[in-house]
């Protein structure tokens, strides 16, 4: 049986592209983010349809991070647009 996967990708920003310089050095965010790599993870947002993501945090880059949801759906989150981190 195939199972279907959505992808969605929260980073609404008003539909401008602006560059972002990466950091030279990991914010003390990302490296919280980084500890909790392949973590069950509640992210809530600035902005976007849910307030709130959870699922295990499967991937931290430099701008964003991507978040596997219990019905296997791939959210990708702005690391710009995280307000706080829960690990479960």
């Amino acid at each position: 049986m195939k199972r279907a996967v959505a992808l969605r990708a929260i980073c609404c920003n008003g539909g401008t592209t602006e560059p972002v310089e990466p950091p030279t050095s990991p914010t003390p965010l990302v490296g919280v983010l980084l500890s909790l790599l392949n973590e069950r993870v509640t992210l809530e947002i600035s902005s976007g349809l849910e307030p709130t993501i959870t699922g295990v945090l499967s991937f931290v880059g430099t701008d964003y991070v991507v978040v596997v949801e219990d019905d296997l759906a791939v959210t990708f989150v702005l690391i710009s647009q995280i307000e706080t981190v829960t690990p479960l």
